[in-house]
């Protein structure tokens, strides 16, 4: 039925899950499908063995597709090939992830880009949203990633990683991800229920400590539940602060606000409002726009797919 649209095959690699879609030229997804990344990392040949796996029986149902586009949450080489540093994946840390996928599927045209870049270009090919030709995305999920587009041009900072706002310092211990991801959404959570009596009646008090996840905080806080509402808007004030510096070095005033977490935008965007405004003057907030990316948890994968365009 698709055989005559033009279609390429998008990854995106996160901490939580591995994403696979289908997508053609025109930004549509037309097949997604995703496996727990801790479990194809314990596989018994390795991630990239049974990523590789995962791709040709896709590419076996499409023979049509010959180029793939990976989005990978961390630092990777300047020539695009390699896998330096993951954080939340560190046992891929250092692969020479081109090298390994050519050689398992050497027909396949692979690409490779920063998790937070793929996203960021997918906005600037296919947004919903009538952007400038210079903005900044912050994606929040399992870490908390950052990229931009500068007159038109995916911005790399010098030595092919720049923008990584989730790794900044933001106070004398901690770098941003520290208060800005699912991981922080959950201890800030049990710290209070561990420290406080004032959140004893939460429906968050009634799951065991060692159980309670971000989509436990996500329900309880469409119940308008008190200790879910105080951890996303402890979340929106880490993320103004965030802001605060990444608006200041780059100098951008429009921001999309792409990943899962970013679902609970409106429970966030007081207290990072509140922040932005106490430190940043009129020159930044005057035009300042902050939205939520329109390609939702799809701005990955689609992302990825145009890394073959």
């Amino acid at each position: 039925m698709y055989l005559h649209v033009e279609r390429y095959i998008g990854v995106d690699i996160g901490g939580t899950n591995t994403k696979f879609g289908i997508v053609t030229r025109e930004g549509e997804l037309l097949y997604k499908i995703k496996y727990p990344t801790a479990e194809l990392v314990a596989s018994e040949d390795g991630y990239i063995t049974a990523f590789s796996k995962v791709l040709k029986q896709i590419l076996l149902e499409y023979p049509d597709i010959h180029k793939v586009g990976i989005g990978i949450p961390g630092l990777i080489s300047n020539d695009r090939r390699s896998l330096l540093r993951l954080a939340n994946i560190p046992s891929l840390s250092g692969a020479s992830l081109l090298d390994e996928l050519e050689a398992l599927l050497p027909s396949v045209q692979f690409s490779l880009e920063n998790d937070a870049n793929a996203a960021c270009l997918g906005e600037f090919y296919f947004s919903e949203h009538n952007l400038p030709d210079t903005f900044l995305m912050v994606t929040l999920g399992t870490g908390i990633g950052g990229a931009a587009i500068i007159h038109g041009k995916l911005f790399n900072g010098g030595h092919g990683n720049g923008v990584e706002v989730g790794h900044m310092l933001a106070d004398k211990n901690s770098v941003y991800e520290d208060y800005i991801s699912k991981k922080a959404l959950v201890q800030y959570a049990l710290d209070k229920l561990q420290n406080s009596e004032k959140y004893q009646d939460s429906i968050l008090a009634q799951i065991p400590a060692d159980e309670l996840t971000t989509k436990d905080i996500e329900s309880a806080l469409k119940e308008k539940d008190k200790l879910a509402k105080k951890v996303f808007a402890h979340f929106g004030k880490w993320l103004g602060k965030n802001l605060v510096s990444s608006i200041r070095v780059l100098d951008i005033h429009t921001i999309l606000l792409g990943g899962g977490v970013s679902k609970a935008f409106k429970y966030m965007e007081e207290p990072m409002m509140n922040e932005i405004k106490t430190y940043l003057d009129d020159y930044y907030t005057n035009d300042l726009v902050i939205q939520k990316a329109s390609l939702k948890n799809e701005a990955g994968i689609i992302g990825a797919a145009t890394l073959n365009f």
